[in-house]
């Protein structure tokens, strides 16, 4: 069984023969693919005898205990790597660093909740033993604004993960924790291994304007599977997640570009500091739900950039999408959907959304895109954008599903759509035609 996960993982990953120049490009490299193909086999073994006797060349991937040579030593760590039975294992991580990780792996710190939600998903909760968790500083779940549901998660055992810090700051802390592997970022990974003394990896490429979403996350679930020992996990992760969305985009791709709503999002609308000036050219749901991205074109990379609402006028959106923390009430320093309707700039300038009453919340960002919300996300949207053709999707029921995927506990969407409240809303009053 492990060998067939690592050769599903591999193929799945596509092994270059050349090393990628970013990591956008980066496809996963395990020393010990000595013939550089999909697999790590049988033709490995016969590949690394070929370099020792001379009739191969050597290659990137073939020192395989990664000791500078290559030699009988080398054949027994591909066989312990087949048997899924090595003591350590080298591998190149998304910012293309050489990394050594020891076997088995029992002890996991995140640095990033973004991971960490990852983690959780591949069942790594009896690992996990430290994260990045909010702002503030204080290590509580419960209170953090970007858990949400996740403080439910592993059956309340989350509540026992160490808070290492907004980025992984608590050094000492996580050196306390005594770490196995270290999820850190490409900033500071370096930095952090040389504090820590334990590998650091980091598990997340960047994103170009080719990469979906979706895309990004697959690369970096597989190679959490790859450090965690959860191949087939993340495998099975992906492919439930590529099903759900599929329920959407069967139907989506399908729609005219002219039966699609032009959609304007608010990405920083959560606060009264941010307005509803700052928007991105590159939220997938919103095209996956047969939408079109009015800030698409002007978006010069996938980062969040500051408009004018004179620009929102210019655009005309029939859609207004807002970041919402949550609704009924709004959190207090939230912009709300009646700032947007009642907004002299947008009436004077006859915005469609605004006279059409077209302005929704929506769960969007907090601290990365939360993988556990993004299909959820487009499903929600979709409902919005085409009531009819989307009329039969259960959103509480796939919710539901969804997330006890990525945390492991039954009803956590119900419990988040009653904390939003305008999620609960929709589901209790679906719209049953356009209203853009």
């Amino acid at each position: 069984m492990r060998q067939m996960a690592w050769v599903l993982a591999l193929m799945s990953c596509a092994l270059l023969a050349v090393m990628p120049t970013t990591a956008s490009d980066y496809a996963l490299s395990i020393f010990g693919n000595a013939n550089m193909d999909d697999t790590i086999d049988e033709g490995d073994i016969e590949y690394a005898r070929g370099i020792i006797e001379g009739t191969n060349k050597e290659t990137e991937l073939s020192d395989a205990d990664y000791d500078g040579d290559v030699d009988e030593d080398d054949i027994a760590q591909i066989e312990l790597i087949m048997r899924g039975e090595e003591k350590e294992l080298t591998l190149i991580d998304m910012a293309g660093r050489i990394v050594t990780i020891p076997r088995p792996i029992e002890r996991v710190v995140s640095t990033s909740l973004g991971t960490t939600r990852i983690i959780i998903a591949l069942d790594g909760c009896d690992r996990l033993k430290g994260s990045e968790i909010d702002s503030s500083g204080n290590g509580d779940w419960a209170g953090a604004s970007c858990v949400g549901e996740h403080q439910f998660a592993c059956g309340g055992s989350i509540k026992e993960v160490v808070d290492v810090g907004w980025g992984g700051t608590k050094v000492e802390t996580i050196a306390e924790l005594e770490p196995d592997v270290i999820f850190g970022s490409s900033s500071d990974a370096d930095a952090l291994q040389d504090k820590i003394g334990a590998p650091v990896v980091v598990s997340s490429p960047s994103r170009t304007e080719n990469m979906t979403i979706m895309e990004q996350w697959s690369q970096q679930i597989r190679f959490a599977g790859i450090v965690l020992g959860r191949d087939a996990e993340a495998e099975d992760l992906i492919s439930f997640m590529e099903e759900k969305l599929a329920m959407v985009t069967d139907i989506s791709s399908h729609i005219d570009d002219a039966e699609k709503p032009r959609v304007y999002f608010a990405a920083r609308a959560g606060s009264h500091t941010y307005d509803i000036v700052t928007t991105t050219g590159y939220y997938d749901p919103i095209e996956l739900a047969g939408g079109i991205n009015v800030a698409r074109e002007d978006a010069v990379s996938t980062s969040e950039f500051t408009i004018s609402k004179e620009q929102i006028v210019i655009w005309d959106p029939d859609i207004i999408l807002l970041k919402g923390h949550k609704s009924n009430p709004p959190l207090e320093n939230q912009y709300t959907i009646e700032m947007a309707l009642s907004d002299p700039v947008f009436q004077d300038g006859s915005v469609g959304a605004v006279e059409s009453s077209a302005v929704y919340y929506c769960m969007a960002t907090c601290r990365g895109y939360p993988i556990q919300r993004y299909i959820i996300e487009t499903m929600y949207l979709a409902k919005i954008f085409h009531p009819e053709e989307f009329a039969d999707l259960d959103l509480e029921k796939e919710g539901n599903e969804i997330l006890e995927k990525f945390t492991h506990e039954e009803d956590l969407f119900s419990w988040l759509a009653d904390d939003k409240g305008y999620i609960r809303d929709l589901i209790e009053d679906p719209p049953v035609a356009k209203n853009w």
